[in-house]
């Protein structure tokens, strides 16, 4: 198992070489740097509309928590997950006082 980068204390963001389109309630993305497609259900679909711009992940959490029906634990669990592929595969960016890290 990968070491766990993003916590609840960080703020993401989308990077800025993937490419995204909309089918069905789901994102397909095409991260450039590498030409690798990447596929997002509706629940990261909406993650990923969130971090157009930095979000702290602990707002993130608890707009999803409040929006969807699922446990508190479980819902920071599956948000935390989503984000650390994310990062992994290069797809975002962790911010730090308005910089990229």
């Amino acid at each position: 198992m990968k070491k766990q980068v993003i916590n609840e204390n960080l703020s993401v963001v989308q990077a800025t070489d993937v490419v995204t389109a909309e089918i069905d309630g789901e994102t397909l993305m095409m991260r450039i740097e590498n030409g690798m497609y990447y596929g997002l259900d509706n629940i990261g679909s909406r993650v990923w509309e969130l971090i157009t711009e930095p979000r702290q992940v602990s707002h993130l959490i608890e707009y999803l928590f409040e929006t969807y029906e699922v446990e508190k634990a479980q819902c920071q669990s599956d948000t935390l997950e989503l984000l650390n592929q994310l990062f992994a595969e290069g797809l975002i960016r962790i911010r730090y006082n308005g910089e990229n890290l």
